[in-house]
């Protein structure tokens, strides 16, 4: 098993060179489905769990089409896990027949399997899967929103994915030293004040109100799901703002991050 998160997409805006949100956790295990089937080719298969954020585009979109290639070459269950709102989501709005056939239902070729399995996660319970730990935890960006604390061998990474002020974020930071690296999402430069509010996306101004929050200041920060558009904004408010603490630094598609904790903050 990999000692790294890859970042397969990191981008707020999927363009012809950039994905969105994706991170291979294990040999097996991936959150989001925002860059799958290009990032993987003909290995796509070896995934066979999918940790959901939530139910926007932009984190599921793959799914569908990986269940379509499932269905006729896999002999178990592709497993997609999220927070009750967001299977809700899955299954009205995409798996329902219309959008798109609904494997829930539809079995295996040669197998007595369905193609995907659906399974609801409850809030701050850890759920082991291959070598890591994932732990979801609520935060402020949909219903079913989560982000995760991502644990191997004692140490952790957290993950909010997309999120406006969250308190929860902070609390974990608190609360577990093991903890050494947030990854949080900073999609708009602060002047889109109203439109990080009524979309629930972070500014680089939110993320320095939010930072003051925690008591700790020896954990990395790194920033991902940038706005295409603007992500040279906010790079320089960023780094004007000198938020990206302890070697952190925005995040490209491809990126990893260690389990283990930098030398630094050891």
């Amino acid at each position: 098993m990999a000692d790294y998160i890859d970042f397969l997409g990191t981008s707020g805006t999927r363009t012809p060179t950039q994905g969105t949100t994706c991170l291979q956790v294990s040999d097996h295990c991936v959150i989001d489905a925002g860059n799958l089937i290009n990032t993987f080719g003909d290995n796509v298969f070896t995934i066979e769990h999918i940790f959901l954020t939530h139910s926007h585009l932009d984190h599921i979109i793959d799914i569908p089409f990986l269940a379509d290639l499932f269905v006729t070459q896999k002999n178990v269950s592709l497993k997609v896990y999220g927070l009750k709102a967001t299977l809700d989501d899955l299954r009205q709005f995409i798996f329902n027949h219309r959008v798109w056939p609904n494997f829930e239902e539809i079995t295996l070729i040669g197998h007595t399997e369905k193609t995907i399995e659906l399974i609801e996660l409850q809030p701050e319970i850890a759920y082991p899967v291959d070598d890591v730990i994932l732990t979801p935890f609520k935060t402020n960006h949909t219903d079913g929103s989560c982000g995760y604390k991502i644990e191997k061998n004692a140490n952790a990474i957290l993950f909010t994915a997309d999120t406006y002020i969250c308190d929860r974020v902070w609390e974990l930071l608190d609360a577990n030293p093991n903890i050494h690296t947030l990854v949080t999402e900073v999609s708009f430069p602060s002047r889109f004040k109203q439109l990080a509010y009524d979309s629930k996306h972070l500014t680089p101004a939110l993320l320095s109100d939010e930072l003051l929050k925690s008591s700790r200041k020896d954990f990395t920060v790194c920033a991902m799901h940038l706005k295409t558009l603007f992500s040279t904004e906010i790079i320089a408010e960023l780094n004007d703002m000198k938020l990206l603490r302890n070697g952190g630094k925005v995040l490209g598609d491809h990126d990893r991050i260690a389990y283990a904790p930098p030398a630094s903050t050891l």
